[in-house]
């Protein structure tokens, strides 16, 4: 296993397009626990979209061929895949 010596980031000179895109991410962080606090059930069903479209499209990579209710069983873990 590598181990990284963090000593050597405050020698660094960082660039300002750098520091930049570490404080929006670090805001976007901030609103994304917001987001989970607030609607749990609103981000639970967005997961689950994703997931599903994330699967579609990894299909169609592949090759494969199935319907959207097959797709959401699949995803949803309420069947097994078949072999063909």
């Amino acid at each position: 296993m590598r181990n990284f010596d963090y000593s050597k980031l405050a020698q660094i000179t960082w660039d300002m397009e750098i520091i930049n895109y570490l404080s929006k991410i670090y805001e976007c962080k901030g609103w994304q626990n917001l987001f989970i606090r607030q609607k749990p059930v609103e981000l639970t069903r967005m997961v689950e979209i994703a997931k599903i479209q994330s699967t579609e499209a990894s299909n169609k990579i592949e090759g494969i061929v199935t319907t959207n209710t097959r797709m959401r069983q699949l995803v949803e873990e309420k069947t097994t895949p078949r072999k063909s």
